[in-house]
């Protein structure tokens, strides 16, 4: 089977939708997506699950977690987000995330104390390499 290159400036819908937005430059698809996300269990263990582009998520202590992706960023410039069930909610490390390819992340609760959470979705906005 050849594999190929497809190139185009501009994805266009068939028809199927309604309103004016009928069409959308790649150049938001590739720059305004998220590049990485995924949905784990940090309470009682580091089970993924569900994800994209994350081969691993280590579990470093309570709160703090280290997400290494499938494809690296860029750089180290990008943006970590996301939600913790409850109160709680994403923060980025002082030391910020850690490598293109690998990003740190620490939950912390409505109190201000790393906590652990059973339902935890951060999610990564920036360019990969």
């Amino acid at each position: 089977m050849a594999n190929g290159t497809i190139a185009f400036d501009t994805l266009q819908t068939s028809g199927q939708i309604t309103g004016t937005a009928k069409s959308v430059d790649t150049d938001f698809v590739v720059n305004g997506s998220t590049k990485v996300w995924l949905q784990y269990d940090q309470s009682s263990s580091t089970a993924i699950q569900d994800s994209f582009n994350v081969a691993s998520i280590a579990d470093n202590a309570t709160g703090k977690a280290t997400t290494t992706y499938t494809n690296p960023m860029n750089s180290t410039s990008y943006a970590i987000g996301g939600c913790c069930q409850g109160n709680g909610f994403i923060t980025i490390p002082s030391g910020g995330p850690a490598t293109d390819n690998t990003g740190a992340l620490v939950t912390i609760s409505n109190g201000g104390s790393d906590t652990d959470y059973n339902h935890v979705g951060p999610t990564i906005d920036g360019d990969l390499a």
